[in-house]
């Protein structure tokens, strides 16, 4: 038997607009993200479409990386924990890009893509469409028992670069979609191209 990897990214170019969906944040994302970047800049795309939805989240360091692609300077998250506060700034991440974007979000963009949601809606780097996301603000960290069981206990709360609380709240879109599924990308490359 052979160790399957999926990969976490995907990359279809639609015209002179780029589709990425990030199905999570795995420890792959963010050089297959980077790839994908690479590519982008050689096709000279004129927008990025960034698929969210239904991301259940992953881990907080790759979504950092992830978000500097994006956001070259400034925080990404603040973790708030009792009365301390670790702010997450934006790493050295190449390639960068500035291109326009659109971000594709619904009830199941969770977690670690609410992080890189609120960020990129914070700075007003990208449009954010769809349905308001499911509203997991809290970290998480995993207790493992000599038995192979675990308990997760919840550590601390984080919040967007601007101080807005997600847990129980969820990000609101700018765009509030009915559209699903290619429907929604459709609106979202003719949101890129008429922009253009």
């Amino acid at each position: 038997r052979d160790t399957i990897e999926i990969s976490s990214v995907r990359l279809e170019m639609m015209g002179n607009i780029a589709y990425i969906n990030i199905t999570q944040f795995s420890e792959q994302t963010d050089t297959e993200l980077s790839a994908a970047l690479h590519e982008i800049i050689e096709q000279d795309a004129g927008g990025i479409i960034l698929d969210l939805r239904s991301n259940p989240g992953g881990l907080l360091d790759t979504v950092v990386n992830v978000a500097s692609h994006f956001l070259p300077e400034g925080v990404i998250v603040n973790i708030v924990s009792n009365e301390d506060t670790l702010v997450l700034n934006s790493e050295s991440s190449e390639p960068t890009t500035d291109l326009p974007m659109v971000v594709l979000v619904d009830n199941y963009s969770a977690s670690a893509s609410e992080v890189l949601t609120g960020a990129l809606q914070d700075y007003g780097r990208a449009v954010i469409a769809g349905s308001k996301t499911f509203g997991k603000g809290s970290v998480n960290i995993l207790h493992r028992f000599n038995d192979g069981s675990g308990i997760y206990i919840t550590t601390a709360r984080w919040l967007t670069p601007n101080g807005r609380l997600i847990e129980g709240e969820g990000i609101d879109p700018d765009f509030e979609l009915e559209l699903t599924g290619d429907d929604a990308v459709q609106w979202a490359v003719d949101y890129l191209t008429d922009s253009q």
